[in-house]
């Protein structure tokens, strides 16, 4: 069956992308040899995961891309050039395209699932659940695209032509915001299995949009509605290893977890980021690039309290060498790792078991505390409360009774959203949002912010990655003039 599906869905987004293809009778091949059952259904959502999950996207490409413009990290090696805030270089303009390439390989697959499974006979619940769910993860694969590449062509079925033009980014949030209010509507209350969403999940990412485009009262009304269905609790911490029950290897699911992508150890299917962001030889991976590092003084590291237990589990300067035992100084110039992810028993690079939080209850905390006070013109109660329970957390307080000496009070509505920037800063650090969070702030203050972090200036064309030059030349509905700036 996988193997049929796999071959199905090759055919079919072969033809979808190349001209030269067009003439395949895609749609008789797929209802003569497929979407005939629940389990036809099923293995073809399943099949929209794939993507998300390969090393370009959120198996680690795509963070390292996004967290090499950080204000907290730089890029070594071949992501040097990242951190230089020119644009994107020849080797990481391949990487973003292979980016675009595997979100429309989603999106493709979800349009197909779109398209076909309403046919099948099978339990109607069931079966909207699984179109809910494809349009989950449609919304995902829109919502990276439209934050780092701007307005792109909005591909919608399977029957779409190849020539399609550029939609506003108005265009594509309200395609998003339309399919994850769908998909709150159908999503079960509770999934199926680890890993899929529910209709909280939709409603968070829906959340998050909100936040995006500075609906405060949308995003407060629904990251609330989140806080008050009480499914989810912080992970409590009381000591720095305490985290590992959030981010572990062998953690399959959480108090916290709203949506992840899952890895395994077994049969090639682990989370190739862990070899990408540790030093040779650690104990946390069995090789490693070191293709990110922060410095001491980055501002959001320099001031980063010792009290706060999320810098000693995020942060390391030496290792124990895997194989001679021996302590290995980090160089001076590039002075610390980033030690969130960690998979003591991985022994290959593909291996690894850690998952891939894309949203957590913190975030639900976070973008509730930012959008409440936005929406009131300054902190509330419950918007301190929020942001409260994630620094209590943080600093290994109990994570419901108000601690003066970690709790903020007394902020302005300025200071207070700055507040909440630095503690998504801490708390999401290594997991790919806080380049996309500097951007909410408009392209002027992410200048003077990493001017002051960095001594760099950010050229414009750092803000939107290039539309890929296949994209460019296969897409008759595009020239010149809709690349974005300085590609």
């Amino acid at each position: 069956m996988k193997t049929r599906l796999y071959l199905y869905l090759s055919i079919l987004f072969f033809a979808g992308c190349s001209k030269t293809l067009e003439e395949v009778p895609s749609d008789r091949l797929s209802e003569e040899i497929f979407y005939q059952t629940a389990q036809d259904a099923e293995a073809a959502v399943n099949a929209i995961y794939e993507p998300f999950r390969e090393l370009s996207y959120y198996g680690g490409f795509y963070m390292l891309l996004t967290e090499s413009c950080s204000d907290y990290a730089n890029g070594r090696g071949s992501f040097a050039p990242v951190s230089e805030y020119n644009g994107l270089d020849g080797a990481n303009i391949a990487r973003a395209e292979s980016m675009w390439t595997l979100a429309y390989r989603a999106i493709l697959r979800a349009n197909t699932v779109l398209d076909k499974v309403p046919t099948i006979e099978m339990d109607e619940n069931d079966k909207a659940g699984l179109l809910a769910e494809a349009r989950f993860l449609r919304a995902v694969a829109y919502f990276d695209l439209v934050r780092n590449f701007g307005g792109v062509p909005l591909r919608q079925s399977i029957d779409d032509p190849t020539d399609l033009p550029r939609s506003s980014t108005e265009e594509i949030y309200q395609f998003i915001i339309a399919d994850l209010e769908s998909a709150a509507n159908d999503l079960p209350n509770v999934p199926s299995i680890a890993g899929r969403p529910n209709n909280l999940a939709a409603k968070t990412l829906l959340a998050y949009v909100y936040l995006t485009l500075e609906d405060w009262e949308m995003a407060r009304d629904l990251s609330g509605e989140v806080i008050d269905a009480g499914r989810y609790q912080l992970v409590p911490v009381v000591e720095v290893e305490d985290f590992e029950n959030l981010f572990g290897a062998g953690v399959i699911n959480s108090s916290e977890e709203v949506f992840s992508f899952k890895y395994s150890s077994a049969g090639g299917q682990g989370f190739e980021y862990l070899v990408y962001i540790h030093g040779e030889n650690t104990l946390y991976a069995p090789y490693g690039f070191r293709t990110i590092y922060a410095r001491e003084i980055f501002p959001l590291i320099a001031d980063w309290s010792d009290e706060d237990l999320r810098k000693e589990f995020n942060l390391y300067d030496s290792y124990i060498h895997r194989n001679s035992g021996a302590t290995v100084q980090l160089p001076s110039n590039e002075p610390y790792q980033f030690r969130k992810f960690k998979d003591y028993s991985s022994v290959a690079s593909d291996a690894s078991a850690n998952d891939m939080p894309v949203l957590r209850y913190a975030d639900v905390l976070l973008i509730y505390a930012e959008s409440a006070s936005q929406a009131a013109g300054g902190p509330t109660p419950e918007a301190y409360e929020a942001i409260n329970q994630v620094r209590r957390r943080a600093y290994g307080k109990a994570i419901h009774i108000a601690d003066a000496t970690v709790d903020l009070t007394g902020l302005d509505q300025v200071g207070f959203r700055e507040a909440v920037f630095e503690e998504r800063a801490y708390e999401f650090m290594v997991e790919g949002k806080r380049w996309n969070d500097l951007k909410r702030l408009g392209n002027e203050r992410v200048k003077a912010i990493i001017q002051e972090a960095k001594g760099r200036a950010v050229s414009d064309s750092q803000f939107l990655w290039p539309i890929p030059r296949v994209e460019m030349d296969n897409n008759n509905a595009l020239d010149a003039s809709d690349q974005n700036p300085g590609y």
